[in-house]
Protein backbone atom coordinates (compact mmCIF):
# COMPACT_ATOMS: atom_id res chain seq x y z
CA UNK A 1 0.00 0.00 0.00
CA UNK A 2 2.86 2.41 0.79
CA UNK A 3 4.31 2.00 -2.71
CA UNK A 4 0.93 2.72 -4.26
CA UNK A 5 0.52 5.91 -2.23
CA UNK A 6 4.07 7.03 -3.00
CA UNK A 7 3.58 6.41 -6.72
CA UNK A 8 0.27 8.26 -6.68
CA UNK A 9 1.88 11.22 -4.88
CA UNK A 10 4.80 11.41 -7.32
CA UNK A 11 2.40 11.82 -10.24
CA UNK A 12 1.24 15.21 -8.97
CA UNK A 13 4.42 16.32 -7.18
CA UNK A 14 5.41 18.83 -9.86
CA UNK A 15 2.00 20.53 -9.66
CA UNK A 16 2.09 20.69 -5.88
CA UNK A 17 5.63 22.11 -5.91
CA UNK A 18 4.67 24.80 -8.43
CA UNK A 19 1.79 25.85 -6.17
CA UNK A 20 4.04 25.59 -3.10
CA UNK A 21 6.56 28.01 -4.66
CA UNK A 22 3.87 30.40 -5.92
CA UNK A 23 2.23 30.55 -2.49
CA UNK A 24 5.60 31.20 -0.81
CA UNK A 25 6.21 34.10 -3.20
CA UNK A 26 2.79 35.59 -2.35
CA UNK A 27 3.43 35.25 1.38
CA UNK A 28 6.93 36.75 1.10
CA UNK A 29 5.65 39.68 -0.99
CA UNK A 30 2.83 40.31 1.46
CA UNK A 31 5.23 40.31 4.41
CA UNK A 32 7.77 42.53 2.63
CA UNK A 33 5.09 45.21 2.10
CA UNK A 34 4.19 45.39 5.81
CA UNK A 35 5.57 48.13 8.06
CA UNK A 36 5.70 45.82 11.08
CA UNK A 37 8.05 43.38 9.31
CA UNK A 38 11.73 44.36 9.47
CA UNK A 39 13.14 41.76 7.09
CA UNK A 40 11.92 38.88 4.93
CA UNK A 41 14.26 36.00 4.15
CA UNK A 42 13.19 34.51 0.82
CA UNK A 43 15.45 34.15 -2.22
CA UNK A 44 12.61 34.93 -4.61
CA UNK A 45 12.48 38.57 -3.55
CA UNK A 46 14.77 40.90 -5.53
CA UNK A 47 15.96 42.53 -2.27
CA UNK A 48 17.31 39.21 -0.96
CA UNK A 49 21.15 39.14 -1.02
CA UNK A 50 21.18 35.74 -2.75
CA UNK A 51 18.48 36.54 -5.29
CA UNK A 52 20.74 36.55 -8.38
CA UNK A 53 22.35 33.24 -7.43
CA UNK A 54 18.95 31.70 -6.69
CA UNK A 55 17.62 32.96 -10.02
CA UNK A 56 20.44 31.15 -11.84
CA UNK A 57 20.24 27.95 -9.81
CA UNK A 58 16.58 27.48 -8.92
CA UNK A 59 14.60 26.76 -12.06
CA UNK A 60 10.83 26.65 -11.70
CA UNK A 61 10.54 28.52 -8.41
CA UNK A 62 12.38 29.64 -5.32
CA UNK A 63 11.10 27.02 -2.90
CA UNK A 64 8.59 27.33 -0.11
CA UNK A 65 10.69 28.34 2.89
CA UNK A 66 9.95 31.87 4.10
CA UNK A 67 11.13 33.44 7.33
CA UNK A 68 10.83 36.98 8.60
CA UNK A 69 11.81 39.32 11.40
CA UNK A 70 9.33 41.60 13.10
CA UNK A 71 9.84 45.21 14.12
CA UNK A 72 9.52 45.66 17.87
CA UNK A 73 10.43 44.02 21.13
CA UNK A 74 10.64 40.39 22.11
CA UNK A 75 7.37 40.77 24.03
CA UNK A 76 5.66 42.13 20.92
CA UNK A 77 7.04 39.19 18.96
CA UNK A 78 5.69 36.78 21.55
CA UNK A 79 2.29 38.49 21.36
CA UNK A 80 2.34 38.04 17.57
CA UNK A 81 3.09 34.33 17.99
CA UNK A 82 0.29 33.96 20.51
CA UNK A 83 -2.18 35.45 18.00
CA UNK A 84 -1.02 33.22 15.15
CA UNK A 85 -3.18 30.27 14.20
CA UNK A 86 -1.64 27.25 12.57
CA UNK A 87 -3.72 25.09 10.32
CA UNK A 88 -2.90 21.50 9.50
CA UNK A 89 -4.79 19.24 7.17
CA UNK A 90 -4.56 15.56 7.93
CA UNK A 91 -5.93 12.67 5.98
CA UNK A 92 -8.29 10.65 8.10
CA UNK A 93 -8.14 6.90 7.61
CA UNK A 94 -11.47 5.33 6.80
CA UNK A 95 -12.69 2.61 9.08
CA UNK A 96 -13.50 -0.70 7.44
CA UNK A 97 -16.74 -2.35 8.54
CA UNK A 98 -16.63 -1.13 12.09
CA UNK A 99 -13.04 -2.18 12.79
CA UNK A 100 -10.58 0.40 13.96
CA UNK A 101 -7.27 0.62 12.13
CA UNK A 102 -5.46 -0.95 15.11
CA UNK A 103 -7.56 -4.15 14.98
CA UNK A 104 -7.74 -4.52 11.21
CA UNK A 105 -6.45 -7.78 9.81
CA UNK A 106 -3.64 -7.59 7.30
Amino acid sequence: MDCFLTHRGVKTLHLRMERHCANAMKVASFLAARKDVARVHFPGLPAHPGHEVAKRQMHGGFGGMVSFELVGTVLEGMAFCARTKLFAVARVARRRRGRSSSTRRR
